[in-house]
């Protein structure tokens, strides 16, 4: 079984997978660079880029869900900074 903090250094190591494919896809598909654009046709980049942020979606709200205890210790911090006695988890 994996610790947290390996948790959450996969998480974040496909957050940044997919995010660079999004990201690199979207620019393909804006700018129609014509020296890629048969390779870009073949490979299929916009449905690449559809499925590339859905998958970059969900780990964004796996990502959300495993910091939940942070979130809720900042907030209360925030909102009742004097009566907050609560320590913030480590990320």
């Amino acid at each position: 079984m994996l610790s947290k903090p390996e948790k959450n250094y996969y998480l974040d190591i496909a957050l940044l997978l997919f995010g660079a494919v999004s990201i690199a896809t979207g620019v393909a598909i804006s700018i129609k660079p014509p020296v890629l654009m048969s390779f870009l046709k073949a490979i299929n980049v916009k449905s690449l880029h559809e499925w590339s942020s859905y998958a970059l979606t969900i780990l964004i709200m796996l990502h959300l869900i495993f910091h939940m205890d942070w979130f809720k210790a900042m907030t209360r911090k925030k909102i009742h900074p004097k009566e907050s006695t609560t320590t913030i988890p480590p990320s």
